[in-house]
């Protein structure tokens, strides 16, 4: 057997104001129309194609979570992604209409622009949780994908700048001395309740035992829903047990996970797209 380890203020709800106005390791290549789709999803294009690509390119990283987080708000960085920017003005510009959640990969490509334009692709690398049951030829997957401030949602990014005064410094002394952290935290808020685990077992035939710990990752695609954005904002001063000044931002995407894959994330093979949500 072989084990992979996996490494509230009053919220402003942005959307509302905005609205108003496979398969073992070594698969096979990508085709040329799937890998096509697969690169637009990594670029921020709408992904039509992402429900039945057979793979993805090479290092894929999808959508980054930080640049929805701020096209939502209306504040898009230097540099960020035209396409993000530019698909979330038109799912913004027209009224909601609800989709059944889960669409089949036939239903996927030819789903309406505004639902396309809604889903998104996020890779959330994994070092635990993956588990190879050598004698069964079965691959396990138990992944708890929970923020850790919040076990409710999804943590999809969290950077954090700045040095902790914890051992280093007092209280009153933290912030003058340089003692300041900021913490940006995106999660994903499930729409269909506390769903946070990915779990799923698959036979494998064959399976590639080179694999590192950080070779996988959970693939989520999801599909936006109002409220589409919110934003906390929290200050804790510094204190003797955390003698650190930190500002806390906490941006929360509400929508539904349509599907869950396991891929290996530096070849971009698909190992399975039979993955589940779980409390």
């Amino acid at each position: 057997m072989s084990l992979l380890k996996r490494g509230h203020s009053a919220a402003l709800c942005m959307a509302c104001a905005l609205s108003c106005g496979p398969a073992c390791a070594v698969a096979a290549a990508p085709h040329g129309g799937h890998a096509a789709s697969a690169v637009e999803g990594a670029s921020g294009a709408p992904a039509q194609g992402i429900m039945s690509a057979d793979a993805l390119p090479p290092n894929f990283t999808g959508d980054d979570p930080e640049h929805v987080r701020d096209a939502l708000a209306g504040h898009p960085a230097p540099g960020q992604s035209a396409s993000i920017t530019s698909r979330v003005r038109a799912f913004l510009s027209r009224p909601f209409q609800k989709t059944q959640q889960g669409a089949s990969a036939a239903a996927g490509a030819s789903q309406p622009r505004a639902q396309s334009d809604r889903t998104f692709t996020f890779v959330i690398p994994v070092s635990y949780g993956v588990r190879y049951l050598s004698k069964k030829k079965v691959l396990s997957v138990n992944v708890s994908l929970a923020a850790p401030e919040n076990p409710d949602a999804i943590l999809l990014k969290q950077t954090v700048k700045g040095e902790s005064g914890r051992k280093l410094v007092v209280a009153p002394e933290a912030k003058a001395k340089g003692f300041v952290q900021t913490f940006d935290v995106i999660q994903l808020k499930p729409e269909n309740g506390i769903k946070t685990t990915v779990t799923g077992r698959i036979v494998l035939p064959s399976f590639d035992h080179d694999h590192g710990n950080d070779d996988f990752a959970i693939v989520l695609i999801c599909s936006l829903v109002p409220p589409y954005l919110t934003d906390d904002v929290e200050h804790s001063a510094p204190t003797d047990e955390e003698p650190t000044d930190i500002t806390r931002r906490t941006s929360t995407l509400n929508g539904s996970v349509d599907a869950a894959w396991l891929i290996d994330r530096k070849e971009g093979t698909i190992i399975t797209k039979r993955l589940h949500l779980v409390k």
